[in-house]
């Protein structure tokens, strides 16, 4: 009896060193490992990344390629932001346009005031909100009016979701910065775009955003879209920089003017 109860605790002995040892070798995963992370949670991580930052600066970029039944066209836009918390925010981007036609786009707010400013339209205007500043170049800006400006300031942008229907797809390089990918849709499709002075029809989309795994910066965003006459392929390029010195110049509303 004694022997074999001796024998049972030396073989208990050694399963609990061999389950001790692969424990050793497959460690669980610490505080810092992200690789677990859902959609969701990055997301979310994001989202509050931006809302709870002291400041933010971008300069940017949107690439679109356009194919349609009789050709293919595409344009640059490049655009950039300036934000100090709790009220002080610009944004400009230039529609390059054919040829010669450029044509670029302000919002600017300091405390309660707002301003915003189209070349195509000229004159200082006041709209009645920032959200409805930023909301009229929506389409035209490839919506990098709203993108980023909504999550610095969630007030104006509500408690929307970012994607939806997201989904964690294989993580990739943006120009050296590893970074989570997330897929979904920015809003339920068929949607209504205003593009400028007229109205088109998004039949569906597909909206892929790289984040920065280290920052949680939104570093690219490739959407694919396709109209009722056309299909288009967005990218969108953002070089951000989260809690630094904006320099008043960068905030400054200026006025627009063509080269």
């Amino acid at each position: 009896m004694g022997r074999g109860t001796s024998r049972m605790q030396m073989g208990l002995a050694a399963l609990l060193l061999a389950l001790a040892g692969t424990a050793t070798a497959q460690p669980a995963p610490g505080a810092g490992d992200n690789a677990s992370l859902t959609p969701e949670m990055i997301l979310l991580k994001m989202k509050r990344t931006y809302a709870a930052c002291r400041s933010y600066r971008d300069t940017g970029e949107v690439r679109t390629s356009s194919t349609t039944d009789g050709g293919h066209f595409g344009s640059e836009l490049p655009f950039a932001t300036a934000f100090v918390r709790p009220d002080r925010f610009r944004f400009e981007f230039t529609d390059q346009g054919l040829g010669e036609r450029r044509a670029k786009y302000i919002v600017w707010v300091s405390g309660d005031e707002v301003r915003s400013w189209w070349d195509a339209q000229p004159g200082v205007r006041q709209p009645g909100s920032l959200g409805e500043a930023l909301q009229v170049a929506a389409g035209v800006s490839g919506s990098s009016s709203v993108r980023v400006p909504e999550m610095l300031l969630p007030a104006i942008g509500g408690e929307s979701a970012v994607l939806l229907g997201a989904e964690r797809i294989e993580d990739g390089d943006d120009r050296g910065v590893e970074c989570f990918r997330i897929r979904g849709k920015s809003r339920p499709t068929p949607y209504t775009l205003t593009m400028g002075k007229r109205q088109v029809t998004v039949k569906d989309e597909s909206v892929t955003l790289w984040i920065d795994r280290a920052s949680f910066l939104l570093r690219k965003v490739e959407q694919n879209r396709t109209f009722q006459s056309y299909r288009e392929e967005a990218t969108t390029l953002y070089s951000p920089a989260l809690n630094v010195d904006v320099q008043p110049g960068d905030l400054a509303f200026g006025v627009a003017t063509n080269p």
